[in-house]
C-alpha cells in the first residue's frame, strides 16, 4: 500500500475539457458522497487494452445506457438525472487522487459497500474478459447549477471517456465531502484493501 502523502484538497483547475461517461444513478451517488470510488472495466468501443485512466480530472457525464440492464442496488436506482437526445447536465467533477487494480473476487467482496452497483453488475464486469478491474479513488466536486452540454455524435456509443466541445469552468464547484469525512473515506476503503497497491494517478492534465 502506499501511502496517501498528497493534500486532500487539489487546486483545481481553471476549466476541463473532458467527461466520463458513468451511470446517472452512480453519479447521484458520487455527487451526493454516498460513494467516492469508480470501477471500470471498459467499453465495447475502447479497443483490446480496454479503459485506460488516462485523464486524472474529468466531469461526470451521466448515461442510462445498459443501467436498467445490468442494474444498481434497488435503493439507488432512481436518478435525478433524466436524459434528453439532444442535450445533458454535467456539473459534477472528479479528481482521481488513488488508483488501483482489483484483481480477485475477496478484493470485490471487501469493497461491495463502499459503492451502490449490485453484486451481479460488479462480478459480470470482472469476469469480462479477462478478470479484474480498475479502481478510481476520487474526489469529488458538484455546482448548484450544472452545465448544460450538447450531446454530438463523438459522445455517442460505449465509451468511457468523451471530449466536450467547450471546456467548462470548475468555477463555483464545492467539494461534496470535507477534508476529515474524505480521509475517513480512504483509511476505511485501506483497511478493505490491505493486499491492493493504491498509487497516485500518473497523469496531470485533465
Amino acid at each position: 500500500m502506499v501511502p496517501l502523502t498528497e493534500s486532500l484538497s487539489p487546486i483545481l483547475p481553471a476549466t476541463c475539457s473532458y467527461a466520463f461517461k458513468e451511470w446517472a444513478g452512480v453519479r447521484d451517488a458520487l455527487a451526493s458522497g454516498r460513494q467516492t470510488i469508480i470501477l471500470r472495466k471498459g467499453g465495447i468501443h475502447e479497443g483490446p487494452a480496454g479503459f485506460v485512466p488516462e485523464h486524472s480530472v474529468f466531469w461526470l457525464y451521466p448515461t442510462h445506457v445498459h443501467e436498467a440492464e445490468q442494474g444498481l442496488k434497488p435503493e439507488f436506482g432512481a436518478s435525478t438525472i433524466h436524459e434528453a437526445s439532444e442535450f445533458t447536465q454535467v456539473g459534477t467533477l472528479a479528481v482521481v487522487k488513488q488508483v488501483g487494480r482489483i484483481e480477485t473476487i475477496a478484493e470485490l467482496d471487501a469493497i461491495a459497500g463502499e459503492h451502490v452497483w449490485t453484486r451481479e453488475t460488479t462480478l459480470k464486469r470482472f469476469e469480462y474478459k479477462r478478470p479484474g478491474l480498475w479502481l478510481l479513488v476520487v474526489r469529488v466536486f458538484d455546482r448548484a447549477e450544472p452545465w448544460v452540454v450538447e450531446a454530438t455524435p463523438a459522445h455517442a456509443g460505449c465509451k468511457t471517456w468523451v471530449p466536450l466541445e467547450t471546456a467548462l469552468s470548475t468555477q463555483g464547484l464545492a467539494p461534496v465531502l470535507d477534508e476529515p469525512a474524505f480521509a475517513a473515506r480512504l483509511d476505511r476503503l485501506r483497511a478493505a484493501l490491505t493486499d491492493v497497491r493504491l498509487v497516485p494517478p500518473s497523469t496531470e492534465e485533465g
